[in-house]
């Protein structure tokens, strides 16, 4: 039987113990030393009983064989056109374009069908006891030693669209944005409408002993909010960071949005139009634009709540609701407007002073008015 090292795990290296990651099984195994010899030897497929030969003796050889046996029968090993190598070669093929790293992770995060589901009674029982050792991140935060700029209300002017349907069927990602600046009463709006917390709450929430805050904002010990997007668990990991480029009443830059009082919090930091545009992947179109909405997820907000690494995926969705209503408010206005995740990290987490183990820069949307008719 010829086998080799199958294509779906990963050698780890924990607490000085090399362990195999299987992601596809969600099986770990921890490897004595000198295993490794055997998994270099089998990097192509070869016959098992050739491992024999890293022996130097006959007790030493049978030892390599029987170590190639039991790796053999965890699938660590896998049996050339047996059903785990078939299995192996369609997910290898489908995800080949995105590499090895993406093809881990989503498969280490796949429910499988015996997959454990806790219910919310439990989730609801554990999360009280937990509150009362490990109080959850807040749900708001603020910025200490910035420029506040409080924001103003919004007239029922900006809203050009308000039927629904109406505003779905208008809503196109337009790359062109005309040179006017775009009214801060408008920017004002859509932070607000979209970001903000709503001032009530509905459903199960309302019997569990809500509070409002001095802002009038529903909380409770678990720093459950409301707003206009749905987030899985009310945990609302994305934060919204404003950069100004052209915005009426704005000095141009970085702007954190305070959701909970309304205010921008100026960071104190800009880009050039040429470092704007390749801080969002050389898109020069970006240029035009009278300002940019970046969506960044504080991870401990979830991770408070939800421990498992399947919940990584919901940042992503979470952000993905969050864009969809700004692009419907923006439609509403009757702006341009489009959203973009080819980003340069890196200079994005600097301009807006994120820490990227902990604050993860997703996407952003950039906005502008109409070009005149």
């Amino acid at each position: 039987m010829n086998v080799r090292v199958s294509g779906c795990g990963a050698l780890l290296w924990d607490a000085g113990q090399l362990v195999w990651d299987d992601y596809l099984d969600h099986r770990q195994f921890a490897l004595a030393d000198g295993v490794e010899r055997v998994l270099r030897w089998f990097t192509g497929f070869r016959d098992l009983g050739s491992v024999r030969e890293l022996g130097g003796d006959p007790g030493e050889a049978a030892h390599w064989h029987q170590v190639a046996t039991v790796l053999a029968g965890h699938d660590i090993l896998i049996a050339e056109n047996g059903p785990r190598h078939q299995r192996e070669q369609a997910i290898e093929e489908a995800w080949q374009p995105w590499g090895r790293l993406a093809r881990a992770y989503h498969f280490s995060t796949r429910s499988h069908a015996g997959t454990a589901m806790r219910t919310a009674e439990q989730d609801n029982e554990e999360l009280e006891a937990k509150v009362l050792t490990d109080p959850p991140p807040p749900a708001f935060w603020s910025l200490p030693g910035t420029t506040r700029l409080a924001l103003p209300d919004a007239g029922p002017g900006v809203w050009r669209h308000r039927d629904l349907l109406d505003v779905l069927h208008r809503r196109r990602s337009r790359r062109y944005f005309g040179p006017s600046a775009l009214p801060l009463e408008t920017v004002a709006a859509l932070l607000k409408t979209a970001a903000g917390p709503l001032p009530r709450a509905d459903g199960p929430l309302t019997q569990a002993g809500v509070d409002l805050d001095p802002n009038g904002v529903v909380t409770d010990s678990w720093q459950r909010v409301f707003k206009t997007s749905p987030s899985g668990g009310a945990r609302h990991p994305t934060e919204v960071y404003l950069y100004a480029r052209n915005v009426q009443g704005l000095d141009p830059g970085a702007y954190h949005y305070a959701a909970a009082d309304h205010t921008l919090e100026f960071l104190g930091r800009r880009l050039d139009d040429e470092r704007l545009v390749a801080a969002v992947g050389g898109q020069d179109w970006v240029a035009g634009a009278g300002a940019l909405i970046f969506y960044t997820s504080v991870i401990a907000r979830n991770q408070w709540k939800y421990s498992f690494p399947r919940v990584y995926r919901a940042l992503m969705m979470d952000v993905g609701h969050l864009s969809q209503t700004v692009y419907l408010l923006a439609t509403a206005a009757g702006l341009h407007i489009t959203f973009t995740a080819a980003l340069r990290d890196q200079v994005v987490e600097e301009l807006l002073g994120c820490d990227p183990a902990r604050h993860l820069v997703i996407g952003t949307s950039v906005i502008g008015v109409p070009p005149a008719s």
